[in-house]
């Protein structure tokens, strides 16, 4: 791909001098007719240009990058040799300063020219941006040239990259399972050790991420607080939708409990489950039920109905949408659903270790399973959102480094604009066109003599 897309366009125009030399003794005459059909800035771009492509040739990239800019110096929205400029770059490895001159190029072949899209996406491919570069492949094979090659190859190409992108994240999310889970066994094996010293202590301040100090150790002195036992509605006992909320409403309690309980410490981290936010059952899976409670606790803790703490009561009513927005979505209820199983098995298997460390810990006690097995789904929960935010950031990162990049090549332009326009201004111009012209004559009577 990267040789197909990085080729330098090496269509250039016969010079002046090379017409002559091919038409022979006529060629004097020729050469006039020529040289009068291009403006002198003309003639030296097209050279600059002709000295680029031989050093691209030569994989001299540096000389061929700075004889392309030098060209557009004298026309800086010539599509050809941003292009050229592109490839130079990035066969060079300055994948961004690559990408900037590839969207210049489209830009200013006013999107048009297949070879400008190819570019661009090749750009965007040696960045790991394979969607964008898909995308740039597609606008070629569907808009300007279905029979383009090279963007049958690059999609091609892209698809492949994305696919075994997707398996490598697939595959580091398990290493750092991994990592967590022989962290979590460092930490039993130190509680351990710990309870042989002081069998009192029954503290566990295992060490956690910094990230998530405040919450795991918060969670250790969590207890279940009691509940009014829920009846859950049955759809086919053609209870009235009305009926169905207020009897939510009933279960639920009051206002204040309820942004009590969403707005309780660390609630930002707890509150990742939408089940627990709703407040019923993992299991339930019937969206009027679902829909029931959530309108009932919409309800209690809208901020119209809660006019003596508006302010907590707007951030706990945004905390319930937030978690009907989830349950709306099939996919994400479903993968809330097995995390919660996958908490709730790893909460047993946490509690009878437990038991079996502690003679006062009686196996049978439910409201102990509860609680273990409600730590052991936040912290899963937690984990992952943990791991998201991390993601995040090492985007937000990269992009910040690649405008700064962006940044850097238009303020060079800038400068390298306002240079050559106070170049052009008063006579500097004609003076050095001049001088070329006249050393070009010398040169032609040193040779005809």
């Amino acid at each position: 791909l990267l040789g197909s897309t990085c080729s330098v366009d090496l269509e250039r125009k016969m010079s002046s001098s090379d017409q002559a030399a091919t038409n022979g003794s006529g060629g004097s005459s020729g050469n006039k007719e020529a040289d009068d059909t291009r403006e002198e800035w003309e003639i030296r771009r097209d050279e600059l240009k002709a000295t680029g492509d031989g050093h691209f040739r030569s994989k001299a990239y540096q000389p061929a990058i700075q004889a392309y800019a030098d060209a557009l110096q004298l026309d800086p929205t010539n599509h050809i040799i941003l292009s050229n400029k592109s490839a130079a770059h990035l066969a060079n490895g300055e994948k961004s300063k690559a990408l900037h001159d590839a969207r210049k190029c489209v830009e200013h072949s006013d999107g048009k020219w297949s070879k400008g899209h190819t570019r661009l996406a090749a750009a965007m491919m040696s960045l790991g941006r394979y969607g964008e570069a898909a995308d740039a492949y597609s606008t070629v094979l569907n808009e300007l040239d279905p029979n383009n090659e090279v963007a049958k190859r690059g999609l091609e190409d892209c698809r492949k990259k994305e696919q075994h992108l997707r398996e490598e994240k697939e595959r580091e999310l398990r290493k750092m399972q991994e990592v967590l889970d022989q962290q979590k066994k460092a930490e039993k094996e130190a509680q351990e050790e710990k309870e042989t010293k002081t069998k009192n202590d029954n503290s566990d301040e295992g060490e956690e991420d910094d990230l998530l100090d405040d919450f795991f150790s918060e969670v250790e002195k969590a207890t279940e607080k009691p509940k009014p036992t829920k009846s859950t509605p049955d759809n086919d006992s053609g209870e009235e939708p009305t009926n169905r909320i207020k009897t939510q409403m009933n279960d639920l309690g009051t206002s204040q409990s309820q942004i009590d309980r969403l707005l309780q410490v660390n609630y930002e981290w707890k509150n990742l489950n939408p089940f627990y936010v709703l407040d019923i059952p993992h299991t339930i899976d019937d969206d009027s039920i679902i829909s029931a409670r959530y309108r009932a606790l919409s309800l209690l803790v809208h901020p119209d109905k809660c006019l003596d703490d508006p302010v907590r009561a707007k951030t706990a009513f945004e905390q319930v949408r937030k978690a009907m927005n989830q349950m709306n979505d099939v996919d994400k209820r479903k993968h809330v659903r097995a995390l919660i199983d996958e908490g709730m098995k790893q909460g047993k298997r946490d509690w009878k270790e437990e038991c079996s460390k502690s003679s006062n810990v009686h196996p049978d006690n439910k409201e102990g399973l509860a609680q273990a097995q409600s730590k052991a789904t936040m912290k899963i929960f937690a984990e992952i959102e943990q791991k998201r935010r991390e993601i995040e950031r090492r985007k937000r990162k990269f992009e910040q480094r690649e405008r700064a990049q962006e940044d850097d090549e238009k303020k060079k332009e800038t400068d390298e604009r306002r240079f050559h326009n106070e170049w052009r201004e008063g006579e500097r111009v004609d003076k050095r066109v001049g001088n070329w012209r006249d050393f070009q004559v010398d040169g032609k009577k040193k040779r005809t003599s």
